[in-house]
């Protein structure tokens, strides 16, 4: 456990600023990957270390400091989109932004991770937030499972599907 974690455990009052600090990015962008709104991710990421600070006591360091903010954050987001309906972005909208896209970055890049972002919206919520962690965020099968609150088994089966939907969504290789 590094440090700021240890201190968060141990409950020290000064380091919850530190921990905004050192998370408020990328737990906004994991709640924008899940809810895609921007004001409504902001909304949830305040919310979300408003329910850090108040659970603080709860956290026992089992898990990484960042796990434990990500799991308070990835519940408050499917919780939230429980109460509101999201609108499927049809497939016509997106798959004309991959044909030029190169396997490997370049300046299309960006429009080929704007392109999965759009036709996330079209997961189902806990398929939603698996991808994000483990494609946007580069976290562990392990780390989501502990973020989620599920088996790794159920990591996977979860990201399997979003990927082949995805690849339905955009047209490549889909034949449903």
């Amino acid at each position: 456990m590094d440090e700021l974690s240890t201190r968060f455990a141990h409950g020290d009052e000064g380091v919850f600023e530190e921990v905004v600090e050192r998370y408020s990015r990328k737990v906004y962008g994991l709640c924008y990957r899940i809810l895609r709104d921007e004001e409504e991710a902001r909304d949830m990421a305040q919310e979300v270390f408003v329910r850090v600070y108040e659970k603080r006591g709860k956290f026992g360091g089992r898990s990484a400091l960042y796990t434990w903010i990500y799991r308070i954050a990835t519940n408050m987001c499917l919780t939230h989109l429980k109460r509101r309906r999201i609108p499927t972005v049809p497939l016509e909208a997106v798959e004309g932004m991959l044909e030029a896209a190169p396997a490997g970055g370049g300046p299309d890049y960006s429009r080929l991770e704007r392109a999965v972002s759009q036709a996330m919206v079209g997961l189902p919520p806990r398929q939603r937030a698996v991808f994000a962690m483990r494609f946007f965020e580069k976290m562990s099968v392990r780390e989501i499972a502990e973020a989620t609150g599920t088996t790794t088994g159920a990591v996977k089966a979860n990201y399997h599907h979003a990927v082949r939907r995805l690849k339905e969504m955009l047209g490549e290789g889909g034949s449903t």
